[in-house]
């Protein structure tokens, strides 16, 4: 039998996810990697003079279209419905004021110095174009941890609830494959074109990667896994003299398989999202945001962010042949705004009932492009996690409610720590966020036990937060892995005369910093076309 590309890549996509097919794609050629660093817009200073654009929203977005277009020479004005830049990119600190819709408003009292992301968090190797910016705008860039085999992973499918460790439930796993795949290669008659050499060979690979304990048994070779060499960890770690490491006993591979943590959780740092290195800005993700607002604008004074119009509640949009019309409300005053151009950034759940002239086609793709809710519960703590369960970063995992513990990447062996102590996203994360404050935060504190015993007697300070009831969003993100998505969204990004869109919510990378900046680069791109049709940009 002939092992073709197309079965080592269906191979290597079954034992190591989208991350291992997508290093195989970029192997044969078949699929470039991005460049280490983006190749920047580079528009004449002059591209845009004696236009205006109106920008709607001042997300990642927005200010990543009006940095480019003020370079380009286009005057800018950008209408922000909130009282902070940012958009979903929001950051809480001592002080910070959280106000869900038909909720009380929480207030953050975490000491000085302590932060929370409770939108983006982290920033992928490959996310170039965000990279690329913190380059340009000198934002400090710190490793972020995603896993560490210190992590816990627990699982109510098995028995009352178990709870191991991330190194336990991977490489007792790992072990058990690697056992089931030495029996098949030493079955008599299996069909592989495999020579002797190859055989022993490959039983050595799988010996190394299950760490297999070898053994003669009537006269054959034989591999099984047994934890000998304490890859799962250990009952007993340390020792003098005659007391030697106790390697923990191997989980049942029935178990493993029941406790569904193989699913969604252990893998996940096989994913292209989720590969090292990931990175974080210094002292939370909010600096990358505000690096937008303080660039000086090119022709007349001032910053970025003083091009932003706070407060300013878009309410319709009318585009015409020579130019788009906003109305808005201005704190109880209705006003309106009319630019040569338009980039709308409105999450997609408000913008789909603002009154529009735009055709009953594109707004039904509004309307029908699949969103999820997400939910976040975060904490202050005394640093528990480090001084007794030896875990440095990373993330831990349950089939509970709250899904993931995230441990901070920075301030190691300081006093305090903040933690996010409930993620979840989709219905999961709808019918937590419909929940009161204090009942999402009693349930985080009590899911938490089952990964952290006395969890509830560390944390302080709880906030949580539903995108899907923030009064300026109502959503987390575009679902791309909807079948409806990807229609939908080629219309959305498809410009309706003057008027353009951007967002992740209209990119295979929703979700991320990342979509927002290539959507804008592409309005950019676009309106740029459009007042200089006779240029041929590289």
């Amino acid at each position: 039998m002939t092992m073709t590309r197309r079965g080592l890549l269906n191979a290597m996509a079954r034992l190591g996810g989208a991350g291992a097919a997508y290093e195989a794609l970029v192997l044969f050629d078949f699929l470039k990697p991005p460049p280490a660093m983006a190749a920047g817009l580079a528009l004449p200073n002059d591209a845009g003079k004696g236009r205006t654009v109106a920008i709607l929203g001042a997300g990642v977005a927005g200010l990543c279209a009006a940095y480019e277009l003020d370079r380009a020479g286009f005057d800018v004005v950008i209408l922000e419905a909130s009282r902070r830049i940012g958009g979903r990119s929001l950051t809480l600190r001592r002080g910070d004021v959280l106000k869900e819709l038909h909720t009380p408003a929480q207030l953050c009292e975490f000491d000085e110095g302590q932060w929370l992301n409770v939108g983006p968090g982290r920033i992928p190797h490959h996310h170039v174009h965000v990279i690329d910016y913190c380059r340009q705008f000198g934002v400090a860039l710190q490793p972020y941890v995603f896993t560490s085999r210190a992590n816990r992973v627990h699982t109510g499918h098995v028995g009352n609830g178990r709870t191991w460790q991330m190194r336990q439930a991977v490489h007792d796993l790992q072990g058990h494959i690697a056992e089931l795949l030495s029996k098949c290669v030493s079955t008599n008659g299996i069909d592989l074109p495999l020579t002797k050499t190859d055989i022993e060979k490959f039983q050595n690979l799988l010996a190394n990667f299950g760490g297999l304990t070898k053994s003669a048994q009537a006269g054959a070779t034989r591999y099984s896994y047994k934890n000998e060499f304490g890859r799962a960890g250990f009952e007993r770690s340390h020792g003098v003299g005659n007391k030697p490491l106790v390697p923990l006993n191997p989980v049942a591979l029935d178990d493993i398989l029941r406790s569904d943590l193989w699913n969604d959780f252990i893998f996940r740092d096989g994913e292209i999202q989720w590969q090292a290195s990931l990175m974080e800005p210094v002292g939370g993700m909010d600096h990358f945001v505000r690096a937008f607002g303080r660039q000086s604008l090119r022709r007349q004074t001032g910053t970025i962010d003083g091009l932003v119009r706070f407060g300013a509640k878009v309410t319709a949009i009318s585009l015409g042949n020579d130019r788009v019309t906003i109305a808005y409300d201005d704190s109880g005053s209705a006003r309106t705004l009319a630019a040569d151009f338009c980039i709308s950034t409105i999450p997609m759940p408000i913008f789909k009932g603002l009154k529009t002239n735009l055709s009953a086609a594109y707004m039904a793709a509004a309307r029908n492009l699949p969103v999820e809710a997400a939910g976040k519960v975060g904490w202050q703590a005394e640093r528990f996690w480090e001084t007794r369960d030896q875990i440095y970063g990373g993330i831990s995992w349950t089939t509970d409610t709250i899904r993931q513990i995230w441990y901070p990447s920075s301030g190691f062996l300081g006093r305090k720590g903040v933690l996010t102590g409930a993620y979840m996203y989709g219905k999961n994360a709808e019918v937590f966020n419909a929940r009161p404050v204090e009942e999402r935060l009693h349930i985080a504190r009590e899911q938490g036990e089952r990964l952290h015993e006395g969890f509830g007697k560390f944390v302080e300070h709880g906030v949580a937060i539903g995108w899907d009831r923030m009064e300026h969003f109502r959503f987390a993100w575009a679902d791309e892995t909807d079948p409806a998505f990807g229609g939908n969204a080629e219309l959305l990004a498809t410009p309706q005369g003057r008027f353009h869109q951007a967002g992740d919510q209209i990119t295979f990378w929703s979700g991320w910093q990342e979509g927002a900046i290539i959507s804008a680069w592409e309005a950019v791109k676009s309106i740029d076309r459009q007042v200089n049709p006779a240029v041929k940009r590289g």
